[in-house]
């Protein structure tokens, strides 16, 4: 279904940033008020306290509403006031088959082999010795993180942390970097591959990892693609929510035989499987491709004779 545009592109990315700026501010108010009530420290302390293993809960809980607030409120606001049905602008529809979702499985197991290279490449890359020092630090305060929130001792902890850190995130970013933010990128540079690499550079940044941003650069950029040709997010959430689930699925299985560290998670493969990697991965999206547009083509033909009778 295609909506008038209430604003052009430009004014959709400022709105859209304006609203993910206010949900930071609106979302550390809230961890303020948590850290307060709940375990009774200053703000200047919450840091620390949430890395304590005995508050995980209040951070996975934290997590999931600073994610709502900064990425899915303000992609749903946007499209909102932009016009139209939200939700279906955004993306969520029911045009999808069985076949596209084996092919994007297939795409996700590709990939691991594609980032594992490129993260070799990425410790490559050859950086100033203050540069290195300061994304080390960063990279130490994201590790703790995930060390933290990834220490799951029970089948319940586990199957909490699938939904909490797999499932959620997988779609509010979806809803804000490929149902919102894509769309805006494609609109304002009238390039779908530009658009897709912006909006990819942009969901990996966000990260705050200089060591995993290829990676994440390559797995905003399959995503994307994912979406462009099916122009359906559950596909999307799909493959995000899958790569998430096979990394908490390794981080419990580390845990439970007490070898949990961020020396076991550091998955890096020689250069050679990335190349392999791609090659089957660009198989797959010309299988996925055909497969969108022969479903496509069937949805709107079915529109088409449904509003001969209205």
């Amino acid at each position: 279904m295609v909506y008038q545009q209430r604003f052009n592109p430009l004014s959709q990315l400022a709105l859209l940033l304006a609203f993910c700026g206010a949900g930071i501010i609106v979302s550390s108010i809230i961890t303020g008020i948590i850290g307060n009530m709940v375990l009774h420290v200053q703000l200047k302390d919450l840091a620390g306290a949430l890395l304590k293993p005995e508050n995980v809960q209040v951070s996975r809980l934290i997590q999931v509403l600073t994610t709502f607030f900064i990425m899915a409120l303000p992609a749903l606001i946007v499209s909102t006031i932009n016009g139209g049905n939200p939700v279906e602008r955004i993306g969520f529809n029911e045009t999808m088959s069985g076949i596209q979702v084996l092919i994007v499985t297939f795409m996700v197991i590709a990939g691991f082999f594609i980032s594992g290279a490129l993260s070799e490449l990425n410790q490559m890359i050859p950086i100033t010795k203050s540069a290195t020092s300061y994304f080390q630090k960063l990279e130490n305060e994201y590790n703790k993180e995930v060390m933290v929130l990834g220490n799951m001792k029970s089948i319940a902890d586990f199957i909490l942390s699938i939904f909490v850190l797999a499932l959620v995130p997988a779609i509010f970013e979806e809803m804000l970097f490929r149902g919102s933010l894509q769309q805006i990128m494609i609109a304002l540079t009238r390039s779908s591959f530009v658009g897709i690499l912006v909006t990819s550079i942009f969901f990996s940044a966000v990260h705050l990892s200089y060591y995993g941003f290829l990676p994440r650069l390559f797995l905003g950029i399959m995503l994307g693609y994912i979406f462009y040709f099916s122009k359906n997010l559950w596909l999307s959430i799909i493959a995000h929510f899958l790569n998430n689930a096979y990394s908490l699925a390794v981080m419990f299985a580390l845990s439970r035989s007490g070898k949990l560290n961020m020396e076991a998670l550091d998955e890096t493969y020689p250069l050679y499987y990335g190349v392999i990697g791609t090659a089957v991965i660009i198989l797959l999206f010309i299988a996925f491709n055909r497969e969108c547009k022969k479903l496509l083509k069937k949805a709107n033909t079915n529109i088409y004779n449904n509003s001969e009778y209205e």
